[in-house]
């Protein structure tokens, strides 16, 4: 662990453990851990954050070990020189039209319509298609993890 990562690490603990004072329980809920992250600079806005804490939105409570979980994986995707993750990004923000962190039908609607590569009559099924392949959850909404893990697989699945 780095010493950038060891500083941040006991920042979370510092915090976590002023919003645990006044509790028996060492756990923090879903608002007060965005809160912390968000005080230990997590940029909300980043499709990876918002795909990750869409994931964990149904939790009740964070113990600290689970916050620091969240933290590094959060820091370590952000932070990230990997040039194929920068090019997935880009490439995912074009797509996320109303830049809310996913990418839905309405989205997909507009870029095909843009690309101009398929009918007007084909736009519905190439939806379905997409949708049917990357939104894992069916929640009608790809999130970044789910736009990568699409990218991942092999054209066979299709």
């Amino acid at each position: 662990m780095s010493v950038e990562s060891m500083v941040g690490t006991m920042m979370l603990k510092f915090c976590f453990d002023k919003l645990c004072a006044d509790s028996d329980v060492r756990a923090i809920n879903f608002e007060d851990t965005r809160r912390l992250l968000t005080a230990n600079c997590i940029p909300m806005d980043h499709p990876f954050v918002v795909a990750l804490l869409d994931d964990f939105k149904n939790e009740e409570s964070f113990t600290y070990p689970m916050v620091v979980e969240l933290y590094v994986k959060m820091k370590e995707n952000i932070e990230s020189d990997d040039v194929r993750l920068d090019a997935m990004l880009k490439l995912f923000k074009q797509y996320d039209r109303d830049n809310n962190g996913f990418i839905n039908r309405t989205d997909l609607k507009r870029c095909l319509k843009e690309d101009d590569y398929y009918k007007s009559d084909e736009h519905d099924t190439v939806i379905d298609l997409v949708m049917a392949f990357g939104d894992s959850n069916n929640d009608g909404k790809l999130s970044y993890l789910e736009f990568l893990e699409m990218l991942d697989k092999p054209e066979s699945a299709l």
